[in-house]
């Protein structure tokens, strides 16, 4: 499928920023797809609404068969979530090779994520915005 053959770093792990409905959305499909995820917000609370919209969403798939249980524990074991108050974010952020940034479209807020991101990402790690509407250079 990929007419530039084969990518030179394979993407295993997947860091998604902001875990509202955007962010958790990007996660579960990322993790549903085998990607190992980190979900990072400022603090517990949103990542624990992230977390939440996420099984809940697997809890329906399993209620209507549309996925089994197993998947549904393979899939929450793929999910690492990371907050601001947690130092270790950093040291999980080293291995990451693809970073997605899905926070508020605030540029000023965009701005400082990525040079944050970009401190602690290895070289090869890709960093991709969901912004709609505002240019990110």
């Amino acid at each position: 499928k990929n007419p530039s053959g084969e990518p030179a770093h394979p993407i295993k792990t997947v860091a998604v920023m902001g875990a509202g409905l955007m962010g958790a959305g990007i996660a579960q499909v990322s993790a549903e797809k085998g990607y190992q995820v980190l979900l990072k917000d400022r603090d517990d609370a949103a990542i624990g609404r992230g977390e939440s919209y996420i099984t809940e969403n697997w809890g329906k798939k399993v209620k209507r068969r549309r996925m089994t249980q197993y998947q549904y524990n393979k899939n929450s074991s793929n999910v690492v979530g990371l907050t601001d108050e947690n130092a270790n974010w950093k040291k999980h952020f080293g291995n990451a090779d693809m970073v997605i940034e899905a926070v508020f479209e605030d540029i000023d807020l965009k701005r400082r994520i990525v040079k944050q991101i970009e401190e602690v990402t290895p070289e090869h790690c890709v960093f991709a915005t969901n912004t709609s509407a505002m240019g990110m250079a």
